[in-house]
């Protein structure tokens, strides 16, 4: 009896053996980490100017290229303050033409020794102030172009609308706190953010190729930065990695869960 017992426990122990050969090693836990999706990169959108709203040209989930039109000032006040500029521009020039033309005459006089130099240096006093008017007239219209130009609000990446807090008939004022006049984020490349404890940290290098792995989706990334102090609260303290990859899914959502692989 006692050797039965002793022939079917080793006949259990074979089993085991060869069930456990043919199980998959699972993955450890320093071989990939958890991640969530995140815009590449996240613009709070201002107005560099102060105005009215006249249109808004987008809505939230709007893919968006750089340099395309977000919003638009009402520029009426501005383009009336440009009509000015140029008007005065255009008088100081003729004034300085004219400067000009006495402190050459003067200049004439003076080589032939009908004048005092006195009366040079005053004629030089006069043109060199009519060409500053001038300058100063030519800067402010270059002001008030850019005021208009920047009256037009742009996108400065590609990426889609995640939020819009104006409304048409809105006026806004940088002077004051800027009102934040859309969200914008980026999605090429987006981001997949881990938590990481510091063993793992410690074998991460920005880089790096890994794989981002989004449900059926498996797209190639690099790591873009691995933290150097902890982050979060207990038990999920740890070192915040950031994963770059480009989407092929134009759908991924910030919040996504991603799982990331290094490479083996």
């Amino acid at each position: 009896m006692p050797r039965a017992f002793h022939t079917l426990s080793l006949l259990t122990t074979g089993g085991l053996l060869a069930l456990l050969a043919l199980t998959p090693t699972p993955v450890l836990a320093e071989e990939g980490f958890a991640a969530q999706l995140d815009w590449g990169e996240r613009y709070r959108i201002t107005a560099p100017v102060a105005g009215r709203i006249e249109a808004v040209e987008i809505r939230p989930g709007d893919p968006v290229a750089a340099e395309d039109v977000l919003f638009r000032l009402d520029t009426r006040r501005t383009d009336a303050d440009l009509r000015t500029a140029r008007a005065n521009i255009e008088r100081l020039q003729m004034e300085l033409d004219e400067a000009e033309r006495e402190r050459d005459k003067t200049q004439d006089l003076y080589d032939q020794t009908l004048i005092a130099a006195r009366e040079l240096e005053l004629a030089r006093i006069d043109y060199a102030t009519s060409a500053a008017r001038l300058a100063e007239a030519r800067a402010q219209r270059d002001r008030i172009r850019a005021d208009l130009e920047d009256a037009t609000i742009r996108a400065p990446a590609s990426g889609r609308v995640v939020r819009v807090e104006a409304n048409a008939g809105q006026y806004v004022n940088p002077a004051m706190l800027p009102p934040v006049l859309a969200t914008l984020g980026t999605t090429d490349p987006m981001r997949a953010i881990g938590i990481v404890p510091a063993a793992t940290a410690a074998t991460l290098e920005p880089g790096e190729t890994v794989t981002v792995v989004v449900g059926d989706q498996r797209l190639s990334g690099t790591i873009a930065a691995v933290g150097w102090e902890p982050t979060g609260e207990e038990p999920e303290r740890g070192y915040r990695v950031e994963v770059e990859f480009s989407p092929e899914d134009t759908a991924l959502r910030p919040g996504q869960n991603a799982q990331i692989e290094r490479q083996r």
